[in-house]
């Protein structure tokens, strides 16, 4: 992925979705009006921030990325993708909808997720320019948010090894410690993964959600060659928002995409 600058917006691009036709932006935290915790583009409007200085930083990003309209939904940490070639595109009334993730065929639409150490997924299938995007944490890996956003590109025509995939910024193994029942969710979803997907360390464990998605996509028929990936964890770079980093006290950065 590449870093770009753009009236102190400052976002990563994934060259594989932009060959494909599918403008994506998965954005810092840089460049936005919000104060203390939520400094600076924080698009959340459910962490206490004042809601119109989020408004404002919405206003700033669609003008200056040139969107006219930004579809996002009131993520629940579930496995549920919204279909928005059927709903009527009102930003507002899709922000109130349950979902965890968007899938769409129609052009010059943004769909994005928010985040702050879960990882945003954007998904395009090449041949019939079928767009998703995901928020990926851990209850919607083991709750195969993954596998649903496949699913629904399939549903729409859509073949798996037409796929390529791009993960955001999430928080790595290091910075992310997990207890029993966590991990006990992953064992029963990965009986292979420890040792590739945890690893026990002091009292707990490290939990690698990348590495999980990798290989949910992988036996999903999504080959690593056809999957981007910065490298980079939100806990461990400022420029990102960490739920962890912050214990709690944060704002979200939101990752989209866009077929044009």
């Amino acid at each position: 992925m590449k870093k770009v600058s753009k009236q102190g917006l400052v976002f990563y691009q994934s060259e594989l979705l932009s060959r494909a036709g599918v403008k994506n932006y998965f954005l810092t935290r840089l460049g936005g009006s919000s104060q203390g915790p939520f400094a600076e583009l924080n698009l959340s409007l459910r962490v206490g921030d004042d809601l119109e200085t989020v408004e404002k930083n919405y206003q700033k990003l669609k003008e200056t990325l040139g969107i006219k309209l930004l579809a996002t939904v009131l993520q629940v940490h579930g496995n549920r993708v919204l279909d928005i070639d059927r709903e009527r595109l009102d930003e507002q009334r899709l922000r109130g909808m349950e979902a965890d993730g968007i899938i769409l065929t129609k052009k010059n639409i943004a769909a994005g997720v928010l985040v702050a150490d879960c990882f945003p997924l954007v998904l395009f299938e090449t041949e019939k320019k079928i767009l998703a995007v995901a928020h990926c944490g851990w209850r919607g890996i083991v709750g195969s948010m993954i596998e649903n956003a496949i699913k629904a590109i399939v549903e729409k025509g859509g073949e798996s090894k037409n796929v390529i995939a791009a993960i955001g910024p999430g928080v790595c193994p290091k910075c992310y410690e997990v207890d029993d029942k966590v991990i006990a969710e992953f064992a029963k979803r990965f009986p292979q993964g420890q040792g590739k997907i945890w690893m026990p360390k002091n009292q707990g464990y490290q939990l690698d959600l990348k590495a999980a998605i990798f290989s949910i996509l992988n036996n999903l028929g999504v080959p690593d060659r056809q999957i981007d990936d910065p490298g980079l964890c939100t806990c461990c770079n400022d420029e990102f928002f960490s739920h962890r980093r912050s214990k709690g006290k944060s704002g979200r950065q939101l990752a989209m995409g866009m077929i044009y």
